[in-house]
């Protein structure tokens, strides 16, 4: 009884050589034996041809996600997030009190926070046209705010125009 060579796939029974169907697909690992290939698992990506084990799957990188297995390429994360980790299936969310514009971040250190006098009470968010300004009447000096419960009345003698 014959067993596909490792990173093969197929039925040995059915060939008259150890390559046996053909070599395992991309963002697969074919084990010796292997009558289908098995997908690479999501966190990880096989850009080629021929892998034998599951270890032989590469690892996303930071900044990187991979949400489904199978795959022959991990993905960026979008702006709005990121992923410090190494295997991510999915990228976190930049924190609510500012924004992350760049795309591929592998930290939140690219979060900018809103200047004082604007908030942003929701997370991801991507462009500083997220971070609100505070009400006319208002004014915050702390930047980084998350709701404009740090919007304060201004002081009495002092006014506020226009928004911020």
């Amino acid at each position: 009884n014959r067993l596909c060579a490792e990173g093969q796939y197929g039925d040995a029974s059915d060939h008259f050589t150890s390559d046996c169907s053909g070599p395992c697909w991309s963002g697969h690992f074919c084990p010796k034996g292997s009558i289908l290939p098995q997908k690479c698992p999501a966190g990880t990506h096989m850009p080629n041809e021929r892998a034998a084990n599951i270890s032989d799957c590469f690892l996303c990188a930071p900044g990187q996600h991979q949400p489904e297995s199978g795959q022959e390429e991990c993905l960026p994360c979008a702006a709005g997030s990121f992923s410090p980790d190494v295997g991510s299936a999915a990228c976190e969310a930049c924190p609510k009190g500012g924004v992350c514009e760049d795309a591929g971040a592998a930290s939140r250190l690219v979060w900018q926070p809103c200047p004082a006098g604007s908030f942003n009470p929701n997370r991801g968010s991507s462009s500083s046209a997220a971070c609100e300004l505070c009400p006319i009447g208002t004014a915050s000096a702390a930047p980084g705010a998350e709701s404009s419960e740090t919007c304060s009345p201004c002081e009495p003698g002092h006014f506020a125009a226009t928004p911020g």
